[in-house]
């Protein structure tokens, strides 16, 4: 996962949340620096309906399901030619890859693991992969090595209101993985409840769009336009340099010196 390079459109936003866009050079008079959003809002919905949801403003990208009749015929997809899109997908080989690539498919994701690992094949389009809260270091170790860019994470269950038992929960995960994290939710949170999750951070959230209202799609874009600015993490380490925590004992001479510390403690004096 680390040190992947791609020509995907929807991991070039994702790495740019949050950054202010540099001023242009020269002497003309600059204009007020702004900031890119810092969070993402992506929808799923079946292949069939990619023409209903084409001109929806509110998403900066779409996931399409069942998505196997698009890798096997050649015929362009117009109706996304403007929008950022991947597909869910199983079963599938280096010629379908090849064909979603010509239509425009910026990124894959498989639909399970009981799927051929060639999904997973190294080329310019980005690839996800899906997670829940019950992902295990050893799972988290290997995602770390994988050509995988970003995380689906599905909770077990509706994280709103957020509760600290669940905000821990999310944490646990994405602590392990040091990715980009696209949470899975089915209704729109409350502004204090998105802010906290973006901070995790959450980079992304993905909806349902054969379950969502235009209402609530329009909750959804207006809430994280809202957000204010992603501060840092205290006492935490940025999100990108993450690692997977070792087991065992900690490393270096902080832990002797603590126990060297407590033993003079606990010493009688003289």
């Amino acid at each position: 996962m680390r040190g992947t390079r791609r020509v995907s459109k929807l991991t070039d936003r994702l790495d740019a949340l949050g950054r202010v866009a540099p001023a242009p050079m020269g002497f003309a008079p600059r204009p007020r620096a702004t900031a890119s959003a810092t969070m993402l809002l992506l929808g799923s919905a079946p292949a069939e309906d990619a023409g209903v949801y084409a001109d929806a403003e509110e998403l900066d990208a779409i996931v399409l399901t069942d998505a196997d009749d698009l890798a096997a015929d050649a015929t362009p997809l117009e109706a996304l030619e403007r929008k950022i899109w991947g597909v869910s997908i199983g079963e599938i080989d280096f010629e379908g890859l090849d064909r979603l690539k010509e239509k425009g498919c910026d990124f894959v994701v498989p639909s399970s693991d009981d799927h051929p690992a060639t999904i997973l094949r190294d080329d310019d389009m980005a690839r996800g992969y899906e997670v829940d809260t019950s992902l295990t270091e050893s799972v988290a170790r290997a995602l770390e090595f994988l050509p995988v860019d970003f995380l689906f994470l599905t909770p077990p269950k509706s994280p709103w209101p957020l509760k600290l038992s669940t905000l821990i929960e999310l944490e646990s995960t994405i602590g392990l993985v040091g990715s980009h994290f696209i949470l899975r939710v089915e209704q729109p949170p409350s502004a204090g409840d998105l802010e906290v999750v973006r901070n995790l951070p959450v980079d992304a959230l993905m909806i349902d769009l054969t379950a969502t209202s235009n209402g609530d799609l329009k909750k959804y874009r207006d809430r994280i336009d809202a957000l204010p600015p992603r501060k840092p993490r205290s006492g935490a380490a940025d999100h990108s340099d993450a690692t997977v925590p070792q087991t065992g004992s900690l490393t270096g001479g902080h832990q002797h010196d603590q126990e060297d510390d407590d033993w003079y403690d606990r010493a009688p004096s003289r």
